[in-house]
């Protein structure tokens, strides 16, 4: 059977990692969360004393990591599994969006995903993944839903790594915040591909949703 690339993209919240590391646990794909990535270096470059607003520092630092990365990704794969609670944190997350903001960052980690799957057979999930960074994937999801619901379901996460200290008002706030500066790209990624309201689907539901496109896909 042939394998294929999914890429699914959508707001924060949406359960684009949730829903895609069952996706691709059921189809025996490999997952990758590339909203790891961005907090993985935006980590690394705190650690060391780095400022996202001295961009040049920034992309010279970063730059030999990502030609490291996509001769081992592998390794690199297992050293961001071992530091998924850390990197989860709210305050990682508020780093990377900084951090995000430079464009040549960007570009690198767009980079380190198109070489990785290349031999296809990966479900990935991440912000500007369908149109920016993988547009010729054979399955491409824009997963969205209720800005109420996307707010529970991202507190329920955050309550297991921050120790009971996050409120949900303060996640809620936190989404509209993001929704509002990703305008663009989030209408941007809605246009380029199928979406997917998970309001009222259960994990369950919305993981068979896009199984059976994948199934669509790969009969065809």
């Amino acid at each position: 059977m042939p394998k294929i690339n999914i890429a699914i993209d959508g707001p924060a919240g949406s359960g684009k990692t949730t829903i895609g590391k069952i996706l691709a646990e059921r189809i025996n794909y490999h997952f990758i969360d590339s909203g790891l990535f961005y907090r993985y270096f935006a980590k690394n470059c705190w650690d060391n004393n780095l400022n996202y607003k001295e961009k040049e520092k920034v992309v010279e630092f970063c730059f030999q990591q990502t030609q490291d990365i996509i001769q081992d990704p592998t390794s690199f794969f297992q050293l961001l599994e071992k530091q998924r609670i850390t990197l989860n944190q709210p305050e990682i997350g508020k780093l990377a969006s900084h951090f995000a903001t430079i464009l040549e960052l960007r570009e690198m980690i767009y980079q380190i995903v198109r070489k990785i799957v290349i031999s296809k057979g990966f479900v990935v999930g991440g912000r500007d993944i369908t149109f920016k960074v993988l547009p010729k994937a054979e399955v491409k999801v824009f997963l969205t839903a209720d800005l109420v619901i996307r707010a529970q379901r991202r507190y329920q996460q955050l309550k297991i790594t921050s120790e009971g200290k996050i409120k949900l008002a303060e996640v809620e706030a936190e989404l509209i915040e993001r929704d509002q500066r990703d305008r663009n790209n989030i209408l941007a990624a809605e246009k380029s591909s199928l979406r997917v309201d998970t309001s009222n689907f259960s994990l369950a539901e919305s993981v068979e949703k896009i199984y059976n496109l994948y199934l669509k896909k790969i009969n065809n």
